[in-house]
């Protein structure tokens, strides 16, 4: 499975690109700048129309606001998990945060609907579909077993912690995910803002840890 990042311009999430039979991304940003993305993808002998599917790790805005831009151009699925499905059906400005931003998400149906325990089949590799709310709801992390890799989303940073004081967020919802992520052998970190790290990722999950004990010491 080779990983590219494509994007995090700005407000956007970051872009992972997965090349492998399926030709997947994780998130697709607020679609700002996409065609910064699509000259990333370029670069890298890809057009927006291969794009086959997008992976949302949770329905904020600058994780998904992109995705109508890759669906014209391809005509690619979207997986998303079914609790944070509905408020992109909906086109919910608040549940999204689309608001926050000044921005209005066009209604989105997504055409797979994720569960804790999945897989994702991409040919060689596969994707596990770990839930883990406590950023949203239906925030979720996508973990490939073989080579120990871990798209976060924005439920754990590279030295960070995702938010959890929005709406559907919730600090004790975030500990335990922490906890079972904490508990797998990873060892690369993709998460959905800032650096990557391919190496220290369970260091930075029992900082991530650590620190809401601290903030939060009876939770």
């Amino acid at each position: 499975m080779k990983i590219h990042q494509i994007g995090g311009y700005g407000e956007d999430s970051n872009i992972y690109l997965i090349i492998d039979e399926v030709i997947t991304l994780i998130d697709a940003g607020t679609g700002k700048h996409f065609n910064r993305v699509v000259n990333n993808l370029r670069k890298l002998g890809f057009a927006p129309g291969d794009i086959q599917l997008i992976i949302n790790t949770h329905c904020h805005y600058d994780h998904v606001g992109g995705d109508h831009a890759f669906i014209s151009a391809s005509g690619c699925g979207v997986a998303v998990h079914e609790f944070d499905a509905e408020p992109l059906r909906r086109g919910d400005g608040i549940i999204t945060c689309a608001a926050v931003l000044g921005e209005e998400l066009k209604p989105l149906e997504p055409t797979r609907l994720l569960h804790e325990g999945d897989r994702i089949e991409l040919g060689k590799s596969a994707l596990e579909v770990i839930h883990t709310p406590g950023h949203t709801r239906g925030s979720i992390c996508i973990y490939e077993r073989t080579q120990r890799a871990l798209f976060s989303g924005d439920t754990v940073f590279c030295g960070g912690v995702g938010r959890t004081d929005w709406p559907t967020g919730d600090s004790k919802a975030m500990a335990r995910s922490l906890r079972r992520l904490a508990e797998l052998g990873i060892e690369e970190l993709f998460p959905g803002h800032g650096p990557f790290d391919l190496k220290d990722a369970r260091e930075h999950i029992r900082g991530a840890l650590d620190f809401l004990s601290e903030y939060n010491p009876k939770r």
